[in-house]
C-alpha cells in the first residue's frame, strides 16, 4: 500500500462563517484523489469591495508567517487562497516547501489549453491589479482581455444567476470579438465556489479553467516530488 501523502496547507484569510464554509468545501472537492488538505487562517480579510494593491501588501507578511508554520508542522506544500497570489513571493523566501499561487498557476495551465486567453475578474480595481500581475507571472502575450463581471464579491452568493449571466456574456463577447480560446476566471468565488468550470465550459463552448483544481493538482505533484522553491529566484531569508 502506498504511503499517505503529506497534507497541503491552504492559507485562508478571515471570512464570514458561511463564506468560509463555501471556500473550504470547494477546496476539498477540488483536491486530487487521496490528497489531504488542511486550512490555516490568518488575521485580516480580503472579503471586501474595492480590494487594491494596498490590501495585497498588508496581507503578504501574514501569509509568509503561515507558510513557516506549515513547514514546521510537516506540510508538503502551501497554497494561499485566492488568485491575487497573496504573499506568494514573500513566503518563498522563508520556506523550502513549494508555495503555489492559484493566479500564476492557473494562468499557465490556461495556456496549455489554448494560445488566446481572456481573463474574467470581479471589478475594475482587479483589472488594474491583474494588468500588473500577469507580466510578473511571465505572461506578456496571449491575454486577449481582462474583463470584470462587476458583481461585488460580497453580493455574489445572493446574485448567482446574475453573476452567471454576466460571466457567460463577457466570455461569449471575448470569443466573438477577440478570438479568445480559453476563459480564465481569476476570482475563485466565481469559479469554483459558486459556479462550476465544467458547466460553464459546456455553455460557453471553450475551456473554462478551475483555478483551485488546477493549482491543487500542480501543488500536490510538486509537494509529493520533494520540489523546493528556487534559491536563485528566492534567496533564503530568516523569518
Amino acid at each position: 500500500m502506498s504511503e499517505q501523502p503529506k497534507p497541503i496547507a491552504v492559507v485562508l484569510a478571515q471570512y464570514p462563517p458561511d463564506e468560509r464554509r463555501r471556500r473550504e468545501d470547494a477546496v476539498r472537492a477540488a483536491a486530487p484523489y487521496g490528497q489531504p488538505v488542511e486550512f490555516l487562517e490568518i488575521e485580516g480579510s480580503v472579503y471586501k469591495k474595492g480590494l487594491t494593491q494596498y490590501h495585497r501588501a498588508i496581507i503578504a507578511p501574514l501569509v509568509a508567517r503561515a507558510a513557516v508554520k506549515a513547514q514546521e508542522s510537516g506540510f508538503s506544500a502551501v497554497m494561499p487562497y485566492g488568485t491575487l497570489d497573496l504573499g506568494i513571493d514573500e513566503a518563498r523566501h522563508v520556506v523550502d516547501i513549494p508555495v503555489m499561487g492559484p493566479g500564476r498557476t492557473s494562468t499557465h495551465v490556461a495556456f496549455t489549453l489554448g494560445a488566446r486567453v481572456s481573463v474574467l475578474c470581479y471589478d475594475q480595481p482587479h483589472v488594474v491589479m491583474f494588468r500588473k500581475l500577469l507580466p510578473s507571472w511571465g505572461i506578456t502575450d496571449g491575454i486577449t482581455s481582462i474583463r470584470p463581471v462587476d458583481v461585488p464579491i460580497t453580493e455574489m452568493a445572493s446574485r448567482v444567476e446574475e453573476l452567471r449571466k454576466r460571466f457567460v456574456e463577457q466570455s461569449q463577447q471575448a470569443i466573438e470579438d477577440e478570438g479568445a480560446e480559453v476563459i480564465l476566471p481569476l476570482g475563485m468565488t466565481m469559479v469554483p465556489v459558486l459556479m462550476s468550470a465544467a458547466s460553464l465550459s459546456e455553455e460557453i463552448g471553450v475551456p473554462v479553467v478551475d483555478p483551485i483544481a488546477s493549482t491543487l493538482a500542480v501543488t500536490a505533484f510538486l509537494g509529493a516530488g520533494g520540489y523546493t522553491n528556487s534559491r536563485v529566484a528566492y534567496p533564503h531569508v530568516e523569518p
